[in-house]
């Protein structure tokens, strides 16, 4: 890894522990009381295909090596890609230096073993050779037909937007003085379409979809996402946009699941501290409908945000009552609390706080019958330009969809923006769907709020 080559990452970890062990003693020798190395080394493939042809194509390795220490209680933390010996002393010393000019805290200290616990027992399916075997000309391959697949979907449907696959290997490993050490492979792969199709006045109508699966055989068939991404499209043509008014609003799972993706941060023990969540003071309250069970677990199998340490299964929003904040352990120590092993971090970053795998626990309806709940209101699948205030919980976003007229979609919308806020969006959840899927890290079925403000004319 110190050269050119690169490793396979089921064959990189006794190569990573000496380069780890190296950091390890050289931090020490430079005079840093406690010390933590994070070594990372990946691969990344990803190829764009638009009309029939490559658009994009690029090929990546990279490796790197992030040091924190601790001189007293005071931190320094620097990065390197370089490996030699003697760069890692002078990294030491630079670490060592920078902790000098730091300001002391109690809260800085690196896990001890007991602190950390012992990583999931069981297999995650977190590595699939399959992704590794697959050639630069399959993954071409399968953009390719993805586009042609939605294309051939609707005579309606005039181009795309690109089609695209990407992969992605890699190994980590995390030591430090206390004895810790944890190493980590995994894969990913990855594909989306997005076909576009023909509307009034020369307008086109986009649809979309992508998923990222750990493995190869986690992904669906080409022939189902080419048909999902071009039907959405086509359903668009004709959208326009209704008059503003206050009603339910049916979110698709896509939207939904950004909207989870947007409130996460309010749980964060770092905002709760400084109080700039708005679920500031609520811990044990009931902040949603009983229907919400907002749950983030790390070691959920298979999943493309699992991994076999810093992470665990938790419950933030159980029926409806808010039941935990997340912390790492730095954050942690400043609330006087235990960390929920909800740090993230690469080798250039120092850890924070971040999501594994954040998903609204399915509920008993139908989509179908979610709709049919509905005498007039909004089904939103898209969303465009960003609107969401993380301190007060304010939401706002240009959207499209369908309105509903007695229990089902009448015609398709564009142009309206629809708002509230997420306490009161939680709080007025009706309806909790069964169509959960994980596409990505963040998922979440069909939802019904019983009331938001859909402006438009």
């Amino acid at each position: 890894m110190s050269g050119a080559r690169t490793l396979n990452p089921a064959d990189a970890g006794p190569e990573m522990e000496a380069i780890a062990a190296r950091a390890l003693d050289a931090a020490k020798q430079a005079g840093a009381t406690h010390v933590e190395v994070v070594v990372q080394h990946g691969r990344a493939f990803s190829v764009k295909v638009q009309g029939g042809h490559i658009d994009t194509l690029k090929q990546s390795s990279a490796h790197g090596l992030g040091l924190r220490v601790l001189v007293g209680q005071k931190i320094g933390f620097v990065s390197t890609t370089d490996f030699r010996a003697d760069a890692l002393d002078d990294l030491a010393r630079r670490a060592v230096a920078l902790a000098a000019f730091a300001t002391e805290d109690e809260a800085n200290a690196f896990a001890t073993t007991v602190e950390a616990g012992e990583a999931p027992v069981q297999d995650l399916g977190l590595y699939d050779p399959a992704v590794l075997a697959l050639a630069p000309e399959g993954k071409i391959e399968m953009a390719m037909t993805l586009e042609k697949l939605a294309l051939a979907h609707d005579p309606r449907i005039l181009r795309t937007d690109g089609a695209g696959v990407s992969s992605h290997d890699g190994a980590s490993l995390l030591a430090n003085s206390h004895g810790l050490s944890r190493f980590e492979t995994g894969t990913s792969a990855s594909f989306y379409v997005v076909p576009l199709a023909g509307d009034r006045d020369g307008k086109q109508q986009g649809g979309y979809f992508s998923v990222a699966s750990r493995s190869l055989a986690g992904l669906p068939a080409l022939e189902d996402a080419a048909t999902e991404a071009a039907a959405r499209a086509v359903a668009r043509i004709g959208a326009r946009t209704v008059p503003s008014a206050r009603v339910p609003v049916v979110m698709h799972p896509d939207v939904a699941g950004a909207w989870i993706a947007e409130i996460h941060g309010a749980f964060s023990g770092e905002a709760i501290i400084k109080q700039e969540s708005w679920l500031t003071g609520k811990l044990g309250q009931t902040v949603a409908s009983p229907l919400v069970t907002l749950v983030d677990d790390g070691v959920k199998p298979g999943a493309v945000g699992s991994s076999l340490y810093d992470g665990e299964g938790i419950v933030l929003i159980d029926r409806g009552r808010c039941a935990m904040f997340l912390y790492d352990l730095y954050h942690a120590r400043r609330a006087g609390t235990r960390s929920t092993g909800s740090a993230v971090r690469s080798y250039g970053s120092t850890p924070g706080i971040g999501s594994f795998n954040l998903y609204v626990e399915p509920g008993a309806d139908s989509p179908e019958a979610i709709l049919a709940k509905v005498d007039r209101g909004f089904y939103m699948d898209d969303q465009g330009a960003y609107g969401f205030n993380d301190v007060t919980g304010d939401y706002s976003f240009q959207a499209q969809g369908f309105w509903i007229e007695k229990g089902e979609k009448a015609f398709p919308v564009e142009g309206v923006t629809v708002a509230s806020n997420s306490l009161e969006m939680l709080k007025h959840v009706a309806a909790v769907g069964n169509d959960l899927r994980f596409l990505h890290s963040v998922a979440s079925p069909t939802v019904l709020i019983a009331e938001m403000t859909v402006s438009g004319t």
